[in-house]
């Protein structure tokens, strides 16, 4: 089940039917998620970057 945060989390993916690399961010947390290539319109599935996660103290 997703996780939803207030923070966008950043996937990553690259486009097999045109090598296009690409990223988005959504609200959303999950492993990966599928979505469209922004460059030629193809299904790809974009992984989590697993980059760092900052948060504020309140």
């Amino acid at each position: 089940m997703p996780t939803i945060s207030s923070t966008p989390v950043l996937y990553v993916y690259r486009c097999n039917a045109c090598g296009h690399a690409g990223e988005l961010r959504l609200l959303e947390q999950q492993e990966e998620i599928t979505s469209a290539c922004t460059s030629c319109g193809a299904e790809v599935v974009a992984e989590w970057d697993g980059g760092v996660e900052f948060t504020q103290a309140e």
